[in-house]
């Protein structure tokens, strides 16, 4: 006989959680699927508790897995995904969520239970919840001194693997930043289109609406924005065009490049569209951008984002980077290269794809960025200019690509950053002794990770 399920915010956070464990989905689409199939029966307050349920959850999950390793008698993998899911969804509410009653996080979890197919399996569930409410100030965790790599694993829910190369590539006292980064919600960052307004004109139109918002750390056309009542794409200044959702440091990489009008430029790596339609604004939508994806379905995010944004010189083509070529004779102002990567340095945003990411990724993903590099500089003119960006924070990705670049291609020549990039980003880079590249950290209340370079063509290929 079916079950029949109760449909609540705890069971659609734990529909989102089986799906991303059994399906490989991610976090982000889930959740929109299921509000979109239980429209009629959520509100916008319990869309807010489901999706801090998911995200939470996910966040945390490596310790809450710990401490469930320590509660049960059995490996905690032996259990179906949704008797784990709602394990974990109430450890995460006893953990973080304080002003909820305890009493009711373990009588909502046994509920869940009961109501699934898994019945049999309640006594578990509550037992495993009141040994937790009995031993949550005597569980034992990896010693901070004798163990500090597991200590920050566990702690901030990190994989071990990561932990240890951002140890030794940054040290304990910016890792730790980082990690403690990484579970923080971001806020919503914008990019104000000033070929259509300005920055002042856009706080004041979101402040008349009762929207908070705060300038950006680095760039005058960036915001951070607070809550928001409705989806941002329902607003009326991102239907018209005035602003674009992008990351602040994001951002830096077409400053760094800083196109000229008229010139030709070539985006390998193009979609959606975001430094494509930003090179645009800056080179007042004067001159040729060609913005290069593989998919079709990308191509047509880059061809949306272009109309909605009134851009005119962003030509998109259907194209694998490490292939495309211009027509005969001709060659670019400036090629940029945001090559795909491990995306260890936006784990912010996408809570999930930390426990996806192996080390042995690397190796592949190197490789490819390699071979988009190479044909890169044969697009360059003399006297041209390449800019290579990742939101990567591993240096295999980065300066070690870099370097191996240089080693291939004695044309070129890295440039300092620091004539290109705003004072606070130059303040910044300052404390880290940077000057030929930039890598940007996570910043509590800024922006993703992110690392850039500027390369030049000196000299013509013998």
């Amino acid at each position: 006989m079916a079950v029949e399920t109760k449909i609540t915010g705890r069971y659609l956070a734990q529909l989102v959680l089986d799906r991303i464990d059994q399906d490989q989905a991610y976090a982000n689409l889930e959740l929109h699927k299921v509000f979109r199939e239980n429209s009629a029966v959520l509100e916008r307050r319990e869309k807010a508790f489901i999706t801090e349920l998911v995200y939470g959850t996910l966040r945390h999950r490596l310790k809450i897995d710990y401490i469930l390793g320590r509660l049960l008698s059995r490996p905690l993998a032996s259990l179906k995904v949704p008797v784990k899911n709602i394990l974990r969804l109430a450890i995460y509410q006893l953990l973080y969520l304080p002003e909820i009653p305890e009493r009711a996080v373990c009588h909502s979890a046994v509920e869940q239970i009961k109501s699934s197919q898994y019945t049999g399996l309640t006594p578990l569930v509550n037992g495993v919840l009141r040994s937790y409410l009995r031993q949550k100030n005597t569980l034992e965790f990896p010693d901070p001194v004798l163990e500090f790599a597991a200590y920050l694993s566990v702690e901030y829910s990190h994989p071990l693997w990561l932990v240890k190369r951002w140890l030794t590539a940054f040290g304990p006292d910016s890792t730790t930043r980082i990690l403690k980064t990484n579970n923080e919600s971001p806020a919503l960052s914008l990019r104000v289109n000033r070929r259509l307004t300005t920055t002042d004109q856009v706080k004041t139109e979101l402040a008349d609406q009762g929207i908070e918002s705060r300038s950006g750390m680095f760039v005058p056309e960036a915001l951070y924005l607070g809550p928001l009542a409705e989806s941002i794409e329902t607003m009326a200044l991102f239907k018209t065009g005035q602003i674009f959702v992008q990351d602040e440091s994001a951002m830096l990489v077409a400053h760094l490049l800083n196109p000229v009008p008229g010139e030709l430029i070539v985006d390998l790596c193009a979609a959606p569209g975001g430094k494509s339609t930003h090179l645009a604004e800056l080179m007042d939508d004067c001159g040729e951008i060609i913005s290069v994806d593989n998919y079709p379905h990308k191509i047509n995010l880059i061809l949306e984002n272009t109309a909605r944004l009134d851009l005119k010189s962003i030509k998109p083509i259907l194209a694998d980077a490490r292939s495309f070529s211009l027509s005969a004779g001709k060659l670019a102002d400036a090629v940029l290269v945001d090559a795909p990567c491990s995306g260890t340095g936006v784990l912010r945003r996408r809570v999930d794809a930390r426990y996806r990411r192996r080390p042995e990724d690397l190796p592949q993903l190197v490789e490819i960025q390699r071979a988009i590099l190479d044909r890169a500089a044969t697009l360059v003119k003399p006297g041209g200019r390449l800019v290579y960006s990742t939101c990567a924070l591993e240096p295999e990705e980065n300066e070690k690509q870099i370097q191996s670049f240089l080693e291939r291609h004695p044309e070129f020549e890295p440039m300092d950053f620091r004539p290109f990039l705003p004072e606070a980003v130059v303040n910044y880079a300052s404390e880290y002794n940077y000057s030929n590249w930039l890598t940007i950290l996570p910043a509590p209340n800024g922006g993703d990770g992110f690392f850039m370079c500027r390369l030049e063509k000196t000299r013509q290929v013998l």
